[in-house]
């Protein structure tokens, strides 16, 4: 697949990139986070805009002002994966039924990202997945920015899948998640919109 060919490559690159990094401080694995972490994004983002007319998309975080338009720090990257067959996206107050995978930047013990929370696991099936039920304006800014972009399909198989990077600005920040997520965190997720539900409308029981 063309996604896989690009993020191989810019995983490669990103990793040479940690690489003078690692050779001076990796003593634990979170060394040197924030920094890190930025330069994760900024490489994220010149990949992005490079290829917004293709399976990129980029969107300044909902609710912020454009005039931190040129700050990386406050988009949210989204790479499609695969483009679902509807045409209805969420808005900031709905209820949202997603499968998600959320992992941290590369590292030398975790070249993929360490996984930090997901909704299935092995390969996503919406077929069978029990999607998460979350009010999509209690999320992260940067989940919230994306989803409110993705659409559901017309059965529960077939809405948008998505790869997503959001900026620590635009998730935990300078604060440790109670759920152990460090400060300065790049979050990824990968994101699969099932359905959604409009605030005040009862969720159904049976997915």
């Amino acid at each position: 697949m063309k996604f896989l060919k690009i993020y191989s490559l810019f995983l490669f690159v990103a990793l040479m990139g940690f690489a003078s990094c690692d050779e001076t401080e990796e003593a634990g694995e979170y060394d040197n986070w924030a920094a890190r972490n930025v330069a994760f994004i900024d490489s994220i983002a010149t990949v992005a805009r490079a290829n917004e007319s293709g399976d990129w998309k980029v969107f300044l975080a909902y609710g912020m002002n454009d005039t931190l338009q040129w700050d990386n720090q406050y988009y949210v990257y989204c790479n499609v994966i695969r483009h679902g067959d509807g045409t209805e996206s969420p808005g900031y107050s709905d209820t949202v039924l997603v499968n998600y995978r959320g992992r941290f930047i590369p590292t030398k013990t975790y070249p993929d990202g360490n996984i930090f929370d997901e909704s299935y696991l092995g390969q996503l099936e919406p077929e069978v997945d029990v999607p998460q039920k979350l009010n999509l304006s209690g999320c992260v800014r940067g989940w919230t920015t994306a989803m409110m972009h993705m659409v559901k399909g017309k059965t529960r198989a077939t809405g948008d899948v998505w790869r997503i990077y959001v900026p620590a600005t635009l998730g935990y920040g300078s604060r440790t998640d109670v759920s152990g997520i460090p400060a300065y965190s790049t979050l990824i997720f990968d994101l699969n919109l099932v359905d959604f539900y409009p605030i005040g409308t009862p969720v159904p029981d049976d997915y």
